[in-house]
């Protein structure tokens, strides 16, 4: 079956559905905290893009023993030539996603896999609808966390900060808010914001 197929179109509406009602639970399974990273070539062949990004895997118990899973990977970043721009530079926020959604039997087998890298949220928006339905249901997980150190955070940024911009960046500023408070929803939608083709402008 494939996504467009009416059993997995039913399927995934009726989960989200479900989730936003608070009918089904969702756990974290696994967290890796707001990060930055510099990675080749998402967007533009051969190109540097620099991008703040966090990694979740989800779970969710279905009846009869079968589990849903959704792995989240979403990032915030720049989609540049020459490196991370200085504040009054003028920018286009770029968010993308790959998301991964499996269904496993009681006995552990693999039912139904779908993957795909969201540049643009409306061209896989029900497995976008069901993602943001699982965040918003776990938003107290995540409160719940103990704080991370935000020194850590920017120490570990300083070492790409030859330009001296990268830490007195706006975005940098609020990343660090989100690394320190573990705000992963806020992430999640500024991510999809971009992903829906969100953009802003300096002066000039």
């Amino acid at each position: 079956m494939d996504m467009n197929s009416p059993e997995i179109q039913k399927l995934l509406a009726a989960v989200t559905g479900r989730t936003e009602k608070g009918l089904l639970s969702w756990e974290v399974v696994e967290y890796d905290p707001i990060g930055f990273m510099t990675e080749m070539g998402v967007e533009f062949d051969g190109s540097e893009t620099e991008n703040f990004a966090q990694n979740i895997t989800f779970c969710c118990h279905l009846k009869k023993g079968r589990t849903i899973w959704l792995e989240a990977y979403e990032s915030v970043g720049f989609p540049t030539f020459g490196g991370f721009p200085e504040p009054g530079d003028g920018y286009s926020l770029r968010g993308v996603a790959y998301l991964t959604i499996r269904i496993l039997s009681s006995r552990g087998q693999v039912l139904y896999r779908y993957s795909s890298l969201v540049k643009n949220r409306m061209d896989a928006l029900l497995p976008c609808l069901l993602c943001d339905s699982i965040f918003v249901s776990t938003k107290d997980d995540f409160l719940r966390m103990s704080e991370n150190d935000p020194d850590r955070f920017l120490s570990y940024l300083s070492q790409y900060d030859e330009s001296g911009g990268l830490l007195r960046h706006p975005l940098t500023l609020l990343m660090a808010d989100f690394y320190r408070y573990n705000r992963c929803m806020d992430f999640h939608f500024l991510a999809m914001a971009c992903a829906t083709g969100l953009t802003r402008k300096g002066p000039g």
